[in-house]
């Protein structure tokens, strides 16, 4: 075998439902949204180099761990991302393109790109999501030492905008204020992550969307954003339940719930009426995914004529 392909699919997060840190050490929970990273990696295993994107350095991160780690010096080959997320604003681009090329990669040599895998892989690069993982997941997203499962992913639909600019997660987690800063909000924490877990196990997104606030107000200590309490406001005056904010981006989103009263005409009124309020560089509406990716070997039949 000379050639062989590989596709793969990762969902992005819409920031996440709680982010801090317990007895000192950094956690998030995350928050995965119908966005994702995909990735169809053509691997040539009589070659050295990669052909990709110039942007996605951190693609090109992985692979080569993938070529030490697997003991292939001679794997090179193309990188092509059908589907891609907008980067910067706390959606999880980096995690997911990290994943998706590493589980492409990896299926398309025969392995098992197996959600333990591609965590321990993403965080050698960065600080990162746990998208890789089905459902909602808590991980120690800074030191990787452990995740777990928290239940299945919760009805929701999402208001997202934020107002440009972008944020580096690996910049913003080094910055030296913010263990100060987690210690200060531990308590407040403390509290929104048992309301997530309660809200995930029941099912009850109004317990969830009241974590996801309480972390997102904490967070605004060491990432401000302007309008967030206007937002807040407009947000419950119009049905919803609160607001989800990425913490180490510049993504914030309003938190409804996914049932037949909030219909496309509803949206479409919700969209334009936070355009002409908020005057936002980026809106859009999400809904709440199962997380997890999906990766596939792709058969290439070879013409001999």
């Amino acid at each position: 075998m000379d050639f062989a392909v590989g596709l793969a699919r990762c969902p992005g997060t819409c920031g996440e439902w709680v982010q801090g840190a317990r007895d000192g050490v950094p956690f998030l929970i995350d928050c995965p949204i119908d966005r994702f990273s995909e990735a169809r990696v053509t691997l040539n295993l009589n070659t050295t180099g990669w052909d990709l994107p110039l942007n996605k350095v951190k693609a090109l991160q992985v692979l080569e761990l993938l070529k030490k780690n697997l003991g292939l010096p001679r794997l090179g080959g193309q990188v092509e991302f059908t589907l891609q997320l907008p980067e910067g604003k706390g959606m999880a681009s980096s995690t997911a393109d990290i994943t998706a090329v590493a589980a492409a990669a990896l299926v398309a040599l025969g392995e098992d790109p197996v959600p333990e895998r591609l965590a321990h892989l993403a965080l050698q690069i960065e600080p990162s999501d746990s998208v890789m993982f089905p459902g909602i997941t808590e991980i120690e997203h800074v030191q990787g030492h452990n995740h777990r499962f928290l239940g299945s992913t919760v009805p929701a639909l999402f208001l997202a905008l934020d107002w440009g600019g972008a944020i580096d997660t690996k910049v913003f987690n080094a910055r030296p204020e913010l263990s100060e800063h987690y210690r200060r909000q531990e308590s407040a924490i403390k509290r929104a992550y048992q309301l997530a877990c309660e809200g995930i196990e029941q099912g009850d997104l109004e317990k969830l969307a009241r974590a996801g606030t309480i972390s997102a107000q904490c967070n605004l200590e060491i990432n401000y954003k302007s309008l967030f309490q206007p937002f807040l406001a407009w947000v419950l005056q119009k049905g919803g339940l609160g607001v989800v904010t990425a913490h180490s981006g510049t993504l914030l989103a309003g938190v409804f719930p996914q049932s037949g009263s909030v219909n496309q005409d509803v949206c479409r009124s919700l969209l334009s009426e936070a355009q002409q309020r908020f005057t936002p560089a980026y809106l859009d509406f999400f809904h709440s995914h199962s997380g997890g990716i999906v990766a596939n070997k792709i058969e290439i039949t070879e013409n001999t004529g």
